[in-house]
């Protein structure tokens, strides 16, 4: 086999995981650019559990937000693809939220920082995105409502 194939090869097999690699951390990528931090379940919990006014926008289709996984009790359904439209139709509803904390969550982690980085620029200062969605929080044996 010809070394400057081999060579090409491992050249192109570098930049195809470098490219998959950067696709898995953008949702990290995005949220850090606007300062939005990565909180555990854990953590979740107990700044809920410290402050009856957070509060979770839960960014999934209404089908998963009561589908297998439930949601956490409380949590406003915001689906994450027309978030933009809901928040204009929501009005000024959502306002005296705007300087309180709320927790993004989704399923996984992956639609929650592009949804945070849309209630940012709508005036919501206090964001926290919740860290491996609501599968982390299942994992951690959290109580769940709406568990279809």
């Amino acid at each position: 086999m010809d070394p400057q194939f081999k060579f090409d090869l491992l050249l192109a097999m570098a930049v195809g995981f470098g490219f998959m690699m950067l696709f898995r951390m953008w949702p990290r990528i995005q949220a850090k650019m606007i300062g939005v931090p990565f909180i555990s379940a854990e953590e979740a919990k107990r700044r809920m559990d410290e402050d009856s006014g957070v509060l979770v926008i839960d960014v999934r289709t209404a089908g998963e937000f009561t589908g297998a996984l439930g949601h956490i009790e409380g949590a406003l359904n915001l689906e994450s693809g027309n978030l933009h439209q809901k928040l204009l139709a929501l009005g000024d509803q959502l306002d005296p939220y705007k300087s309180e904390q709320i927790i993004v969550a989704c399923r996984t982690q992956n639609r929650s920082p592009k949804a945070a980085r849309i209630l940012y620029q709508s005036g919501f200062g206090k964001l926290a995105i919740l860290d491996g969605g609501m599968v982390g929080w299942e994992k951690a044996g959290y109580s769940v409502a709406g568990k279809g």
